[in-house]
């Protein structure tokens, strides 16, 4: 049996103090630190979905004008009416006429889905309300034009100052040049076609065609501007949106509105307006009746006032 002494015996007991000490002092520091852990880890779960399911702020209103009155709040509005004269109510409701539009340039972010079935049986010396609807949807489409043309200015710019582009800004410029089908990569070429149709001449064009959103094409099919699925066929669209912003893609990107580009360019180069009507005079080739249509776009511009909304004050609010 071993024998100790008092000192091996004292330094054996202050040992297994010290040991019990650190044990007590680790099992209490995990036992006080533990909770706020688990907590903040419940808490994320709980709040995540918040951010998740978080509702946008939209309003979508159909059938009847009396939901329709409830617009004014929102920014962009997309309604449905069961008449004209509901949709002049909307329009009202909402202080949007033409009149005030040439005035102070401000027009609401009001879009109607469909044009109501009586819309056909108009008179046809009043085509407020089709441009009411129809106006809109042009500077929405533009306005999506000049940003990639703002875009394609600021590359520029940055080039002129021996910045090179970068491979994605080079990968841009290729896929842009496909969408307008532009043989050249180049800016100064894209800028030929990445540019806004002066709603002037866009509303006159839709008007013309639809004579003033009466014919079935337009009513049944939400087509505007004339296009053809086939021969006898007119082309249906999705919405009024679609087939606006396949009017001005058309004009944008096919040869036979060759013409019609380059002057516009032009008029940019002079820091001129793009004029309307100055531009309708280029689309002999967009009817069969030549010089003869784009004659009768211009009396309608000018019949009709609307060379007043190629202003640039002219936006949506």
């Amino acid at each position: 049996m071993l024998k100790f002494s008092k000192l091996q015996l004292s330094l054996i007991s202050l040992i297994c103090l010290l040991v019990l000490g650190q044990i007590g002092y680790i099992a209490y520091h995990s036992s006080v630190s533990r909770p706020p852990i688990v907590k903040a880890e419940v808490s994320e779960v709980k709040e995540a979905p918040l951010e998740i399911i978080k509702p946008k702020r939209e309003k979508v209103t159909q059938a009847s004008a009396g939901k329709a009155f409830g617009l004014i709040n929102s920014r962009e509005e997309h309604f449905q009416v069961d008449s004209v004269k509901e949709l002049r109510k909307v329009f009202n409701n909402n202080d949007y006429s033409l009149q005030r539009v040439k005035k102070e340039g401000q027009i609401p972010r009001l879009f109607l889905a469909k044009f109501p079935k009586d819309m056909k049986h108009q008179k046809r010396s009043s085509n407020s309300a089709f441009i009411q609807v129809v106006l809109p949807y042009i500077l929405r489409v533009n306005e999506e034009i000049l940003q990639d043309r703002q875009k394609l200015l600021d590359m520029k710019a940055r080039e002129k100052l021996g910045h090179k582009l970068t491979h994605h800004e080079k990968m841009w410029l290729s896929q842009l040049a496909a969408q307008y089908r532009c043989k050249s990569k180049k800016i100064d070429s894209l800028l030929v076609h990445v540019d806004i149709v002066p709603p002037s001449l866009a509303l006159a064009q839709a008007t013309l065609e639809t004579g003033g959103g009466r014919s079935y094409a337009a009513v049944e099919k939400n087509s505007l501007f004339g296009h053809m699925a086939t021969k006898t066929k007119v082309q249906a669209y999705e919405s009024i949106l679609h087939s606006v912003k396949a009017y001005i893609h058309n004009l944008n990107r096919h040869t036979a509105y060759r013409d019609f580009r380059i002057q516009r360019a032009a008029l940019r180069a002079q820091n001129s307006n793009v004029c309307g009507y100055k531009l309708a005079t280029c689309l002999t080739r967009y009817s069969e009746r030549g010089a003869a249509y784009t004659r009768d776009l211009q009396k309608l511009i000018d019949a009709r006032g609307l060379r007043n909304f190629d202003s640039d004050h002219i936006t949506l609010q």
